[in-house]
C-alpha cells in the first residue's frame, strides 16, 4: 500500500510505503521529494550555522526529512 502527503508550509511531498495492504503493520519505505531550491536554502543555512557551537546546531535527518538538534542527530549516528 502507497500513500503520498505534501506538506503545506514547506511543499515537501512524502510517500510511504507500508508492509502488506494495511497502514497498521508499519512502513518499509519513505521517499522524500524536496521542492526546487529548498535544499540550497538549507545549505546556506548550515553554512550560517557552522560558526555556533555544535550544541546549538540543527542537522537534516535524511530518512524523515526533518531538522533535529545536535543529541539527536548524535543518537541517529548523524554526527560524532
Amino acid at each position: 500500500m502507497i500513500k503520498v502527503f505534501t506538506c503545506e508550509v514547506t511543499g515537501i511531498k512524502t510517500t510511504y510505503t507500508y508492509n502488506k495492504d494495511s497502514v497498521v503493520s508499519g512502513i518499509v519505505k519513505a521517499e522524500f521529494e524536496y521542492p526546487p531550491g529548498y535544499l540550497d536554502a538549507f545549505n546556506k543555512k548550515e553554512k550560517h550555522q557552522k560558526s555556533l557551537p555544535k550544541t546549538k546546531q540543527m542537522f537534516l535527518n535524511p530518512k524523515t526529512g526533518k531538522e533535529v538538534r545536535y543529541y539527536r542527530a548524535k543518537a541517529l549516528g548523524l554526527v560524532e
